[in-house]
């Protein structure tokens, strides 16, 4: 999945679900048998075997296998099965150990190849198989697999069945790989159990204990066998050691380290540590990664106080800390020289891919601050970088035949940290005593000085259906409501014609307000417009994306005062113009005036007409859409709500409709806050009687976030539910902080409600990031003079993704 970030104004916002609890009572399951496998019982001595891929540079891969006689080391490739554009030749060498004679093992490098795309290849002879190998995106989101000391046992069976199902797109290995230690044949053993996964997937490896393989008098060479079958991209790196190594991929620079070489100040390895840390452009690749076999921190009494630990981590952890690596994978929270630091990277250990000596479950008590999760249980990890900020980290047991997950946080690149960047280590912080800046005038938006009676203006957007728009504007005389469009500047491919209306109100009439429907439109498309007459300014608009990220806006001041409309109308335009604005009415589009004018709403929903039809409502104050994965409600606080009314049943029809499937967030938006620890707007009828009407079925729906305005502040709730926290409930941020002419809320109640995450008076916007099915982020903006400075944000886990809320109750 790509990610990309979109603008669609209307404000919004979403939660992070918490780590899975660890579960005390988790029986661990008993042993399992170690694993031999043997050729296949058609091979011949020249069927390849043993097939792994692995990266090399930024274009190219490594393609391994072996082969009992002699066959060429050419690979055939190509896009499709069966037809191969492209080949390439290699090298082949073999080793010998004791009284064993390898196979003949093949090298070739193949490329350049595009990113994210399948390749499909075989093997010189035309009898070989055909196997196919997927490369990795050129940026953000990627995929890590992570798995350390995998062995060859039925639970390393079980790691490699769940990792293939989790469309990882590289794989890392901190050490351990097959459990030979010199037995030769179960290296040849592991290679056949990994083909499957490793021939499809780059398998980024570096070595543990159990690859040494160094016998006294007899094998003087440590690392012979490792050497000689995985073959990692070191020289490309700089690096003169197959055992330690760097690479990059997808804004991820990746360095392998070797625990069992040298690695003390002098060494080569420390020497090439420090050149490539000077190389890392955090600009290109803001995610800096490291791998050791021999992890620094340990709270388990196994290898306690050994040198490739304690000595690895007196020499380089100051290396990694200036140069801010994000993550550190061992096999055998962030911290730096024993104490927890915000500058520091995350020691995570992984060392249970499945190895035959079973688990280390004897750890130090109490638990140490520094330690934030640990468990003796088989697994993998899953490290999905989604963006240039942050990534997810998962850890699943293998809990008998199923992966399941103990263990998850998301990480803030430290690269993306000002207050990391500028050394000082922490977080950023709430700046509590932060001065607000006085009020601002009110002003007003007149028509351009060469604006003619026909110059369309208050252009807006809106969204109707899957693939269509509503282009609607205003002129003071009348022009057809036409508009032409196509996707390129001046060429107007195709012709749309709309209605006009007006509307009266008390000695006010308005312009013509024209309202015109395009499309079927195509996604993440820039289309240029223009208006019936030639003459007429360009406008350009941008569809959004077919999958994924949205944002919400404010609605007007005018308070009968009809011309304030018209500017905001303007106001609005440069925005309003390009991207979709989806809102929902207010208190201040009432406009009700007893015995003068009683009909409510007539200028909201004269100028804003959203897509109600569509979504099978009879009112314009409520209605629904569905764009980029989200289905977005849109409530009106200010019409019947109750049961029995038309919008309640409609409510309750349209939740019912919705595909989580297809669509799996759903986000609500009304105006007065239903929860609220400001004393501004409290025990209005809006808030609390609508939240008694309708709250349970937004519970019983698996609603994620419910946006407010009303109050002129911000404030992000829990989880909640019937006023009690609840990790089924919906995420209640207000954020009616736009810019109106009032003050901010100043006052809360005190003290702070344990529901109430995060509260503050000031002006401000949010963004919403729906960054995949299941996470998203929000981040609000506190207007700070002419300054948008980021002052609260949160990931957030829809709950159909959540197996504990993900069962919607009937």
């Amino acid at each position: 999945m790509r990610f990309e970030k979109w603008w669609l104004p209307v404000m919004l916002a979403f939660v992070l679900a918490g780590a899975a609890e660890i579960v005390d009572s988790y029986e661990r399951p008993p042993p399992r048998e170690s694993l031999v496998v043997s050729p296949s019982v058609d091979a011949d001595p020249t069927t390849p075997q043993q097939v792994h891929v692995s990266l090399i540079g930024k274009d190219r891969m490594r393609i391994s296998w072996i082969t009992d006689d002699h066959t060429p080391p050419t690979v055939d490739y190509g896009t499709s099965p069966g037809k191969y554009q492209y080949s390439a030749n290699g090298t082949i060498s073999s080793y010998e150990y004791l009284t064993y004679a390898s196979g003949e093992i093949h090298d070739v490098v193949i490329g350049p190849l595009d990113p994210n795309t399948v390749y499909y290849y075989h093997f010189g002879p035309g009898s070989s198989p055909e196997f196919s190998l997927k490369t990795p995106p050129a940026q953000f989101p990627i995929k890590f697999a992570v798995s350390g000391d995998l062995g060859q046992s039925g639970w390393t069976k079980s790691t490699l069945e769940h990792i293939s199902k989790s469309n990882y797109d590289v794989l890392l290995l901190p050490g351990d790989l097959s459990y030979a230690d010199t037995i030769q044949p179960l290296w040849d053993s592991f290679g056949r159990l990994v083909e499957p996964l490793a021939s499809q997937r780059p398998w980024m490896v570096t070595q543990g204990n159990h690859e040494v393989e160094k016998i006294p008098v007899i094998h003087h060479t440590p690392f012979t066998s490792y050497n000689a079958r995985w073959h990692m991209p070191f020289e490309e790196s700089g690096s003169s050691s197959n055992l330690y190594y760097s690479f990059e991929v997808s804004g991820v620079h990746v360095i392998m380290l070797g625990s069992y070489t040298d690695f003390g100040p002098g060494s080569d390895q420390y020497g090439w540590l420090e050149s490539d840390l000077e190389k890392v452009d955090r600009s290109k690749t803001p995610w800096l990664v490291v791998l050791i076999h021999a992890p620094w921190y340990n709270s388990n009494y196994a290898h306690q106080g050994e040198q490739e630990s304690v000595g690895m981590m007196e020499s380089m952890e100051g290396l990694l800390y200036k140069a801010r690596v994000d993550v550190v994978f061992a096999g055998h929270n962030r911290v730096y020289n024993q104490e927890i630091d915000n500058c520091g990277p995350v020691h995570i250990t992984i060392g249970d891919g499945g190895n035959r000596e079973g688990l280390a479950s004897k750890y130090k008590e109490p638990q140490p601050t520094i330690s934030v999760f640990r468990e003796a249980s088989f697994g993998h990890g899953e490290f999905e970088v989604v963006n240039a900020s942050y990534a997810m980290w998962s850890w699943r047991r293998n809990d008998y035949d199923e992966a399941v997950q103990s263990d998850s946080i998301w990480l803030r690149s430290l690269a993306s940290d000002p207050v990391v960047l500028a050394a000082g280590g922490g977080s950023p912080e709430i700046v509590h005593s932060y001065v607000r800046p006085p009020p601002r005038e009110t002003f007003i938006v007149s028509l351009s000085e060469d604006a003619l009676p026909t110059t369309p203006q208050q252009v807006h957007v809106s969204l109707v259906g899957e693939d269509k728009m509503r282009i609607s504007w205003i002129t003071d005389d009348h022009t057809p409501a036409t508009v032409n469009y196509g996707a390129s500047p001046g060429k107007y491919q195709h012709s749309a014609n709309g209605t006009i209306s007006s509307y009266q109100y008390i000695n006010y009439t308005s312009g013509e307000i024209h309202d015109v429907v395009i499309g079927p439109l195509d996604p993440n498309t820039v289309y240029y417009y223009q208006f019936g007459i030639s003459s007429t300014a360009e406008f350009s608009l941008m569809t959004p994306p077919a999958k994924f990220p949205i944002k919400f806006s404010i609605s007007a001041y005018a308070e009968m005062v009809q011309p304030l409309w018209d500017s905001f109308g303007r106001l609005m335009e440069p925005l309003a113009s390009q991207r979709p604005w989806m809102v929902t009415q207010g208190n201040h589009e009432m406009e009700i005036t007893p015995g003068i004018h009683d009909t409510m709403f007539t200028s909201y929903n004269a100028r804003w007409r959203m897509p109600f039809e569509e979504s099978g409502s009879s009112s314009n104050l409520y209605y629904s859409f569905e764009v980029s994965g989200v289905h977005v409600i849109m409530l009106g606080s200010y019409t019947d709500f109750g049961h029995g009314s038309n919008q309640y049943g409609w409510l309750e029809s349209d939740l019912k409709k919705v595909d989580r499937s297809k669509t799996p967030w759903l986000v609500v938006l009304i105006h007065a806050p239903w929860y609220n620890t400001n004393y501004d707007h409290q025990g209005e009828i809006q808030s609390y009687g609508m939240m008694e009407s309708m709250e349970g079925l937004l519970y019983k729906a698996r609603v994620d976030v419910v946006f407010a305005g009303h109050v002129h502040a911000y404030e992000r709730f829990s989880r909640v539910y019937n006023e009690e926290p609840d990790s089924c409930g919906p995420m209640h941020i207000t954020i009616g902080d736009g810019g109106n002419r009032g003050h901010p809320g100043a006052k809360y109640k005190e003290p702070q409600p344990k529901i109430s995450i995060f509260r503050e008076a000031s002006f401000g916007h949010g963004e919403f990031e729906v960054v995949n099915a299941s996470h998203a982020l929000w981040s609000w903006h506190r207007n700070d003079d002419d300054e948008a400075v980021q002052s609260d944000s949160v990931w957030l886990r829809n709950l159909a993704s959540n197996p504990a809320c993900n069962k919607l109750e009937t």
